[in-house]
């Protein structure tokens, strides 16, 4: 006769249907979280304050997986949970795939190779661009309905990886979590020494492995009498199936650690919100507007657009006043706050810094990236171009915007003169301060302080304007020097001043940039990397 299913069992179906239905990526976002920091550590770019809900939720299911086991992976992971209902579903086909105790053993290694190629091929390189690898990734999006009509995602690779993981559900029980899962790898190391192993009385046991034959995981259980393995995602199903009972577990760890996690994970979203919160009102506050090489001004008014992200549309309103850009508003979108959040307060920002929606997607939030610069440029295609004057070829007007630099050393608010020209020939026109020249003509030299020692200029002046800067040496790390130079040389050729922003993470490169132009020109600028302490900033470089 059939056993009844356990009240253990019955809550675990239940956490994972409420799971699967309400946190569908939280996975993503733990192994997105970790691969983050990882990242920003290994280019010298993490900073602390950015980052506290990522190390929030990392340490905090990393210490709840190291007392109590693998209990996300059992009972909260969405991932799994559709591996357990594609076995079900397997059943019903005749053939089923036996694998060997000692195949299994080895195969198992294959998920600790998949973690450390993505240590250091997409964590550490970043040399996948824009391919899409991840089944995790077209597995998160699918799980919204409003998705459900868009294939494109199915033919990428990572579409591939995931019609191959759901064959492979179908045939053996957790094919993913054993064999491929780099989160698991991670969680099979930290929970070697969890607090509450599930034990078996050895001294009862007929030797008849059913434990061993039940186990999701494939853990050869009888040759155990503590399960403290790795692999163990605490399912439980060994304990019901045990003929004589002496498969033993405690209900109140599995109890404590799914609640543990899921309070983690909690914290995190609620951290994520206010972070998202505090951004959008920082965004909001100190609109940074400098002005850009043969920019096109438009209509003054406020405009909608569309765009699609991750998980559906992203709607945004831009408002441009004096012909330029001077606000977006996101209106609503459906995206993980988690991932929208750092899009949007990079994404925006650079919009109205460049006045160009030819900015790069944020690194780990992609598709949010995307849909929100193809809301903005959707919005932007309603706007006329704003030609207002056909008898002289220049109009310039002054705007005065305050600005909040985020340097570390000296947060000070300054008022920017920027001079932007509406033209009948935009290729041949740029903008400047004034009418007046502003400089001697000719080239000069100059040099500033990096992070790792002198960066040396050749600035040319021409018809009273800085016309070009080059770059003729300088000691810094190439990561960070190349960051800083392309932004820094096109603000000041953009405003024909120095005084523009420092590259968020490259801060140090970008002061020594602008004393090497300001030493060129001899124009008296205080470097703040004298007075910043290398390696305690906000910043590091």
């Amino acid at each position: 006769m059939k056993k009844k299913a356990s009240p253990i069992q019955i809550l675990r179906s239940i956490i994972q249907l409420i799971s699967f239905i309400f946190v569908p990526a939280l996975f993503i976002s733990i192994f997105s979280s970790i691969g983050y920091l990882f990242s920003s550590i290994i280019n010298r770019t993490f900073v602390l304050t950015e980052n506290l809900g990522r190390i929030t939720l990392v340490l905090g299911v990393f210490l709840a997986t190291l007392l109590f086991g693998r209990f996300f992976c059992g009972f909260i992971c969405s991932f799994g949970a559709m591996q357990d209902l594609l076995y079900t579903i397997g059943k019903l086909i005749p053939f089923k795939a036996k694998i060997p105790e000692k195949t299994d053993k080895i195969l198992k290694y294959i998920k600790y190779v998949v973690l450390i190629l993505i240590a250091i091929v997409v964590w550490g390189f970043s040399l996948t661009g824009d391919v899409i690898w991840s089944p995790w990734t077209v597995f998160g999006i699918y799980s919204s309905p409003s998705t459900w009509n868009n294939i494109q995602y199915l033919v990428s690779l990572g579409g591939l990886f995931l019609l191959l993981i759901i064959i492979g559900s179908l045939l053996i029980e957790r094919f993913f979590c054993k064999y491929l899962c780099p989160l698991g790898a991670i969680f099979s190391l930290i929970s070697r020494t969890r607090l509450f192993p599930i034990k078996r009385q050895n001294g009862k046991c007929g030797n008849c492995k059913l434990c061993t034959s039940k186990c999701t995981m494939s853990i050869p259980i009888y040759k155990y009498d503590e399960i403290s393995s790795g692999e163990c995602i605490n399912c439980m199903k060994c304990t019901e199936i045990c003929l004589n009972g002496n498969m033993t577990a405690d209900t109140l760890p599995a109890i404590s650690g799914t609640l543990a996690v899921t309070a983690i994970a909690g914290l995190f979203y609620a951290g994520v919100i206010s972070d998202y919160s505090s951004t959008n009102s920082n965004n909001e506050s100190n609109n940074i507007i400098t002005t850009d090489v043969e920019k096109i001004t438009y209509k003054d008014g406020q405009y909608t657009g569309t765009g699609t992200g991750f998980r559906g549309n992203t709607n945004v309103t831009v408002t441009v006043k004096n012909g330029i850009i001077s606000e977006i508003t996101v209106d609503s979108f459906k995206d993980d706050k988690e991932f929208f959040s750092q899009a949007e307060s990079v994404i925006i920002s650079s919009v109205i810094r460049t006045q160009s929606t030819d900015v790069d997607a944020v690194s780990g939030a992609t598709f949010s990236s995307n849909g929100l610069i193809e809301a903005i440029k959707n919005a932007l295609n309603n706007v006329m171009p704003s030609n207002a004057t056909s008898e002289t070829t220049t109009k310039q007007t002054e705007n005065k915007v305050k600005q909040t630099t985020s340097t570390e050393s000296e947060p000070t608010t300054q008022t920017v003169t920027e001079s932007v020209k509406s033209t009948e020939n935009v290729n041949q026109e740029k903008t400047t301060l004034s009418s007046t020249s502003l400089y001697t003509d000719g080239v000069y030299t100059g040099t500033g302080t990096g992070f790792r020692g002198a960066t040396n200029v050749t600035v040319t002046v021409k018809n009273g304007e800085i016309n070009d800067i080059t770059i003729t040496s300088y000691q810094d790390d190439d990561n960070f020097f190349n960051r800083a130079q392309k932004q820094i040389i096109t603000e000041i050729l953009g405003s024909q001043n120095i005084d523009v922003d420092a590259v968020s993470g490259a801060t140090f490169s970008s002061n020594g940039i602008k004393e090497a132009v300001a030493n060129a020109l001899g124009i008296e600028y205080t470097n703040p990397n004298s007075i910043a302490e290398k390696g305690h900033g906000r910043h590091q470089h």
